[in-house]
């Protein structure tokens, strides 16, 4: 049986599957990976908590652990996947500090949702949809983290030197965890760290990361699926060396540096580097294969329209072997019926019989080649005069045939 994942990106943190579609999820062999989550649910009720480690000692696999959790009376089910790591959320940190001075940068929050509080989760789903990624939450704090701290904050700072210090820092960090506790508590999240971005070249960095993660993320393909795993880990190691160069500031600040912060940042400035030219060698070789995707689609759509103009031409000529087919007989029949004239033998009655012969054969769905139908076979068996297949009364004598 083929493996199923939950979730097909890293900006994926949940996802809910209601009792109207749960019964064809019985039938996946569902794998779960480390820091992932599944949670069953019954009337409203936990009826069990899944995680890798109990997936994997488990007889039966997925399949068979929800099939005994589907049991008879309860008629509710609800099945939710959670990544339960820490995970990042960048928000705009926009504001005008006390001398008037513009504040342009970035408040991270990495956040995480603990294995027990998955089933409140549910709190948000009730009123969303059901999968949940990191431009959701965004969303879903973004106003109330603007209006309750950062804003606030800013305006207490002296000038813009002032947001770049520790002791902004600390600031931001223990106003966050004060104003949105409650928000945060609501759902199972909990705050794990928050700092902020006003670097320049780091904001460029990890708004680039923003921009090729909503690019990537539209389209669903293998090649986009590793990209954006790629992606994803260049930002976490951004995201970690500037934590790591706030709390080396911090130390400084204190007087208390310490060599194991500045080995860590160094080694996360190498990873860093390393990973970005990882990347770069990644997005050449996928240009490379996209590159020869593109050459085989264009290989066939040149073949496709190779066909089509070569099935338009055999209707051109069809249309054009018609037409002549059917200017040969109009000549036929007019030659006929001046034969007919020369002999005295149009009459009235012929006339019609001509009429009638020329409607009908211009109404054949599928007429006879014209070398077939205008060709002599035979001779009127009454004035000897030649006649040809289809004719109902003979040119030179008027008779019928």
């Amino acid at each position: 049986m083929a493996t199923h994942r939950w979730r097909e990106t890293p900006e994926v943190i949940a996802r809910m599957i209601d009792t109207g579609s749960i019964n064809s999820w019985s039938t996946k062999n569902i794998v779960l990976k480390p820091n992932e989550t599944c949670v069953i649910m019954a009337d409203g009720k936990i009826q069990d908590i899944l995680s890798e480690t109990v997936l994997k000692n488990y007889v039966g696999g997925f399949t068979r652990w929800l099939g005994s959790k589907l049991g008879v009376g309860s008629r509710d089910h609800k099945m939710i996947f959670a990544m339960t790591g820490p995970f990042d959320l960048l928000f705009k940190m926009e504001g005008a500090t006390a001398d008037g001075g513009k504040v342009n940068g970035m408040l991270n929050m990495r956040l995480q949702i603990q294995r027990d509080d998955v089933p409140k989760l549910v709190n948000i789903f009730t009123n969303s949809g059901r999968e949940l990624n990191r431009g959701f939450f965004v969303k879903m704090y973004e106003q109330e983290i603007m209006s309750r701290v950062v804003v606030p904050l800013l305006s207490k700072q002296a000038d813009i030197n002032a947001v770049r210090t520790p002791d902004f820092a600390d600031m931001l960090e223990m106003a966050v965890r004060a104003e949105m506790r409650g928000s945060f508590d609501q759902y199972g999240i909990t705050m794990l760290r928050a700092f902020a971005v006003v670097n320049e070249t780091d904001l460029e960095k990890l708004q680039s990361y923003t921009q090729q993660t909503n690019v990537m993320a539209a389209r669903a393909d293998l090649v986009n699926e590793t990209a954006l795993a790629a992606i994803d880990r260049q930002q976490s190691l951004t995201l970690a060396r500037i934590e790591a160069e706030a709390n080396v500031a911090k130390a400084q600040a204190r007087g208390q540096v310490e060599a194991a912060l500045e080995s860590e940042l160094l080694e996360l400035r190498k990873q860093e580097a390393e990973w970005a030219a990882e990347r770069h060698d990644l997005s050449e070789r996928q240009d490379i294969e996209l590159d020869g995707k593109q050459r085989k689609m264009d290989i066939a759509m040149s073949a496709f329209e190779q066909v089509q103009a070569a099935k338009r031409a055999r209707m051109e000529q069809q249309s054009d072997a018609e037409l002549a087919r059917q200017q040969n007989t109009d000549e036929i029949q007019r030659e006929m019926m001046k034969m007919a004239a020369d002999n005295g033998a149009l009459t009235p009655e012929v006339m019609q019989t001509f009429l009638e012969q020329q409607s009908a054969q211009k109404g054949q769905a599928n007429p006879q080649p014209a070398s077939q139908e205008t060709g002599p076979i035979s001779t009127c068996g009454n004035c000897g005069g030649q006649i040809q297949l289809g004719w109902q009364a003979c040119p030179h004598c008027g008779i019928s045939l």
